[in-house]
């Protein structure tokens, strides 16, 4: 039985693409007068928005006014976002079985922040390790290693749940096992090798 269950976020726990996918569209579009489709911008979903910009801009500056438009942009469309069906009856059904629970997000803390302020999902966790946490992120294993450290847990009785391609490769680097969010996720190749594979929130449950 894995003792503790580390969780990402979008994707995830939370169904953001709309949000996320909107709010730098806006901004690429008010910033820097580009207008790429949804579907071109899906490599952006699990990974830092400082990554996710260089594909329009190396310069600091420029990056930097990037992010603290798109995190207004994000914050004042979250309305478009929700938690995915079930997901608070598994975790509440996991506390009640005394399983430990994590976060490890590619959200900022103030990112997390917006989360938390819109959802009642504090209560369920024991640890939050977001991008400001660490100096790498995902597919890097530190944040998993971080969340690790600060539990004093064994990387054997670890799971990590995830949507993205960098989650998976972030519980691989780590030594850690990995169940896909499939109802979040897109089809990749790569997933047919993942520990396990979740049709709805619940399935987590079943499989402990």
């Amino acid at each position: 039985m894995n003792k503790t269950i580390l969780f990402d976020v979008d994707g995830t726990l939370i169904d953001t693409e709309k949000t996320i996918i909107k709010s730098f569209q806006k901004t690429l579009n008010d910033s820097l007068g580009v207008k790429p489709a949804a579907k071109d911008l899906f490599y952006i979903l699990g990974i830092p928005g400082t990554k996710a910009i260089e594909r329009f801009t190396k310069d600091p500056k420029e990056s930097k006014k990037l992010l603290d438009d798109w995190a207004k942009n994000d914050q004042q469309m979250f309305h478009y976002t929700k938690l995915f069906a079930g997901i608070e009856q598994m975790l509440q059904l996991l506390k009640n079985k005394g399983v430990q629970l994590g976060i490890v997000t590619s959200r900022t803390d103030r990112e997390m922040q917006i989360v938390l302020d819109n959802f009642d999902l504090k209560k369920y966790f024991d640890v939050f390790i977001t991008a400001s946490k660490t100096k790498l992120h995902k597919p890097n294993p530190e944040p998993i290693l971080k969340a690790i450290e600060t539990l004093k847990i064994d990387p054997i009785n670890t799971l990590y749940i995830g949507d993205s391609i960098y989650d998976f490769k972030c519980a691989k680097n780590a030594e850690v096992e990995f169940a896909l969010a499939s109802w979040g996720a897109k089809e990749k190749p790569e997933f047919s090798k993942v520990d396990y594979f979740l049709k709805r929130p619940t399935d987590l449950v079943k499989i402990l």
